[in-house]
């Protein structure tokens, strides 16, 4: 009896340490930013469209690399139009290139100059973006 009291003992501190390992990587595995970035649409070597576009960027912890291969994950937003998330994402540098589900290259983040360049379904983006703080 004294074993199996000993035994749940260690079953429990390996349980309840197993849990706090979790807690820590769900909680800490990526650290959050949010951008607004104006720039234009174009079509071919045709400027259509000034717009606004919103991101928010989560950039991944090194130990994230251990299951997974994207560097970070992206979601986008040109309010009314049309909402994305590009879930592959590689650190080149200082380069974030975007890469779509079906792994083509869609465009760069600049962590540098804070320059988005984006193919979307409205067209190629070009534009600069600030943080935003919340």
């Amino acid at each position: 009896f004294i074993y199996m009291k000993q035994l749940f003992k260690y079953l429990l501190a390996i349980v309840a340490s197993l849990l706090l390992v979790f807690v820590f990587v769900a909680n800490f595995s990526a650290i959050e930013y949010r951008y607004e970035c104006k720039g234009s649409f174009k079509k071919g070597d045709e400027q259509y469209e000034d717009a606004t576009i919103y991101l928010k960027l989560s950039d991944y912890r090194f130990w994230v690399g251990i299951w997974g291969e994207s560097d970070a994950s992206l979601n986008i937003e040109i309010p009314n139009k049309h909402v994305a998330y590009y879930g592959h994402l590689k650190e080149v540098g200082d380069q974030l290139q975007i890469y779509d589900y079906d792994k083509s290259l869609k465009g760069n983040f600049s962590k540098l100059s804070k320059t988005l360049s984006l193919q979307t379904y409205l067209g190629f983006f070009d534009g600069m973006c600030n943080k935003i703080e919340y």
